[in-house]
């Protein structure tokens, strides 16, 4: 697994960090992989980002690494581009948003950075 911070031009609430982790997306979409990961949002890289269109409302279901039941999430299509799309969670329940905040405070912590 690769985890490294992504710097990125792009406005966002909180880091991102690079993180592979399979995404099911209800809506017809199917299983994705998620390539990077932040407390609003992920980046899933697809073949074909057309299925997607900016503003949809989707739910993705995930189960992060340390937690046993996988969590359901209520997110928007932020962006599409060539290699995939950008997520934003929406409404994120208070104990969803507790686990990605613990699995993204680990592994941002513990897990050595390149260049560091």
């Amino acid at each position: 697994m690769t985890v490294k911070e992504n710097p990125s031009k792009e406005k966002r609430g909180s880091p991102r960090i690079d993180f592979r982790l399979s995404v099911m997306v209800r809506g017809g979409q199917g299983l994705k992989e998620v390539r990077n990961f932040g407390l609003y949002g992920v980046f899933i890289q697809t073949e074909d980002p057309a299925q997607f269109k900016s503003g949809d409302e989707i739910y993705l279901k995930m189960k992060l690494p340390r937690e046993k039941k996988a969590i359901q999430v209520k997110a928007r299509v932020a962006h599409v581009s060539e290699k995939g799309v950008g997520i934003e969670f929406i409404d994120l329940p208070p104990r969803d948003a507790m686990s990605m905040e613990l699995c993204f405070s680990v592994f941002k912590h513990t897990i050595p950075l390149p260049g560091i």
